[in-house]
């Protein structure tokens, strides 16, 4: 399990722009899932903060190998900085937290 955070300081994006790139980041996450888990995989929304561009977690049925997610993350992270690169928006800081459930909040 893994939490993905987009976010950007003093953005001014609207909630529709917001949902549009909500929808890219997560085709994107799923191509990168389909490429190397090959597995089916749960994504939930997470309350998104102030800043925040997107907030997901993402979930296996079954544990994946070490890896595994390492490629997974590769292929997430190297999507979203070229997407964000082709549409011109930068400052953009991309975090994961793995095993987001081991954390206490």
């Amino acid at each position: 399990m893994v939490d993905i955070k987009v976010s950007k300081e003093k953005n001014d994006f609207k909630e529709r722009e917001l949902k549009l790139l909500e929808v890219l980041l997560l085709n994107l996450a799923a191509q990168a899932n389909a490429q190397t888990i090959k597995e089916g995989m749960a994504m939930n929304p997470l309350e998104r903060k102030e800043n925040e561009l997107y907030s997901y977690q993402f979930a296996w049925q079954k544990a994946i190998t070490e890896h595994q997610y390492d490629e997974f993350m590769e292929a997430v992270s190297r999507r979203y900085n070229q997407a964000f690169k082709m549409s011109e928006i930068s400052d953009v800081n991309i975090g994961f937290l793995e095993n987001s459930y081991l954390q206490t909040k």
